[in-house]
């Protein structure tokens, strides 16, 4: 039992190391995540995982540097996403560049219904983050009803940028790639405004009022005496 898990963890680490000698550890990157089907809140206990996929998971959420080539290289007719949405959102400081992102893909299949997952990705010169990995959420054939919603506020971690989105969609019963979506395949996924929360700082303006008097004001209110005494006299 035992070397089947070592066997798996080894698994997931040669796929890891697919990405190239740029990967490295993600510390500096915090996102929040919601997820919707249907116009619901997924509940993670919905669809049963796999250890295979729980450990490729975690992998996965804390490496950085994955280039675009073993995605683009995909040949699989069996999978496709059809079509995807982004929405940005909450720029307070008024740059032009948003710190939540929704990301919303409607995947199908030739089957009738499958399991399946997808990682998010933001990329900048042609690297790529990971900054979500889904639950393990059910396709049903082309039904586009069925499109899948990430809601993902940025903490820290990107500066301001027109970043590129990455979806990925894995096979949950076996864990392989089975489709991918870009900024080549879907404008909608290119040149997206964002920065995460640390970047979007609101200056505070103080604004100093200065008030003038000491030996200017004296002269004046002594003219301003004169002519009241001038006009009583009149």
């Amino acid at each position: 039992m035992k070397k089947l898990t070592f066997t798996k963890l080894l698994i997931a680490a040669g796929i890891l190391t697919l990405s190239g000698p740029t990967a490295v550890l993600a510390e500096d990157i915090k996102v929040t995540t919601k997820e919707y089907q249907f116009k619901e809140p997924v509940k993670t206990s919905t669809v049963q995982t796999t250890a295979s996929i729980s450990t490729k998971k975690q992998a996965l959420e804390t490496i950085k540097g994955k280039s675009r080539e073993s995605s683009q290289s995909l040949n699989d007719t069996e999978f496709w996403i059809y079509d995807s949405w982004v929405t940005v959102q909450n720029d307070y400081d008024y740059d032009g560049y948003y710190t939540t992102l929704n990301v919303e893909f409607d995947a199908d299949t030739v089957f009738s219904q499958v399991p399946v997952y997808a990682v998010i990705y933001l990329g900048k010169n042609e690297v790529f983050d990971s900054i979500h990995v889904t639950s393990v959420f059910n396709i049903y054939g082309d039904d586009s009803n069925d499109a899948f919603i990430i809601e993902s506020d940025l903490v820290s971690g990107f500066p301001p940028y027109d970043y590129e989105i990455l979806i990925e969609l894995y096979d949950a019963d076996h864990d392989v790639l089975v489709a991918a979506s870009d900024g080549y395949w879907d404008a909608d996924l290119a040149y997206v405004s964002l920065e995460s929360e640390n970047y979007d700082v609101v200056e505070e303006t103080v604004v100093v009022v200065e008030e003038h008097g000491g030996a200017l004001f004296i002269p004046a209110l002594l003219g301003l005496f004169g002519v009241a005494l001038y006009r009583r006299k009149q």
